[in-house]
């Protein structure tokens, strides 16, 4: 599978993370205390980080997501009793004779640190019925009893290889299905639908940090406490592999009996600048 870094709204919705936009903003403009935000920051990267957790799995590495120690064992070798798991390992299992193939990344059942600053238990199961870049190929990805951070992640998410569009670039059509239960015990359910153009890179295979790709497309979630929200990319949101940041694009986010928010990411630069437009008026933000 092609290596590639999936960072979509989350990044952009620190609206409520964020520093407020002033002290005693206007009536007007208050982003009110809803959580909205902030569950679907939790949301999105839970189920974007599962295909980088993949892509670096099949090379039987974790970078960025792996506790202390990796270990590669044959499918179902725990359960058979052929190895004993130390304490914190990240066990990938691999399965390349069953149709489709799959996956397993197995974090224990303990919470365990990661390298990425977050704490994980609990398993990532992925199949693929071919290559990433091959036409037709689809790729899911399946939480089991899984945690980040203490937020129960279910449902699925789903990556098609689509092919060319006509612009001759790689598109691929991406669906999420899931439910995330927040250490607060918020349940959101939420499900989004969008496209992943592969705009540059595509030629060079042993350099995924030239790879950019524009998403577009919506998310939408309702959780028990009455809260949720909508969230629309009106112009495609770039994502370069090198950048930590969306980097252009804009998206309007509306928590349900609040104000639109508009999100501009700008002109494509790699920064944390960023501008909130609520009824009217625009603050300039820096992650």
């Amino acid at each position: 599978m092609k290596k590639y870094v999936l960072i979509l709204v989350s990044a952009l919705l620190v609206v409520a993370a964020c520093k407020k936009e002033e002290e005693n903003p206007p009536e007007e403009t208050q982003t009110n205390d809803s959580n909205s935000p902030i569950a679907n920051a939790i949301i999105e990267s839970s189920f974007d980080d599962m295909t980088n957790m993949t892509d670096q799995a099949i090379t039987g590495t974790m970078v960025y997501y792996k506790s202390p120690k990796v270990k590669v064992v044959p499918p179902d070798a725990y359960e058979a009793g052929m190895y004993t798991r130390e304490p914190c390992n990240v066990v990938i299992s691999i399965d390349t004779t069953s149709s489709p193939k799959s996956i397993t990344i197995d974090w224990g059942a303990a919470n365990c640190d990661c390298n990425d600053g977050k704490q994980r238990r609990g398993k990532i199961v992925t199949t693929f019925t071919g290559k990433y870049r091959d036409v037709g190929t689809v790729i899911t990805h399946t939480p089991v009893d899984y945690y980040v951070d203490d937020n129960k992640i279910e449902g699925s998410k789903s990556v098609t290889n689509e092919g060319l569009n006509s612009n001759m670039q790689p598109y691929f059509t991406i669906s999420v299905d899931g439910t995330a239960t927040l250490a607060n015990g918020d349940v959101y359910s939420y499900t989004s639908n969008r496209v992943r153009t592969w705009t540059a890179g595509v030629a060079t295979l042993g350099d995924f940090l030239d790879d950019e790709y524009e998403i577009t497309g919506s998310a939408t979630a309702t959780s028990t406490t009455g809260e949720g929200y909508e969230a629309v990319i009106t112009n495609a949101l770039l994502v370069k592999v090198g950048c930590a940041f969306v980097t252009k694009g804009t998206l309007e986010f509306t928590p349900v009996g609040k104000l639109k928010r508009i999100i501009d990411y700008g002109d494509g630069t790699c920064d944390k600048v960023f501008t909130v437009t609520i009824n009217g008026i625009t603050f300039v933000m820096n992650g």
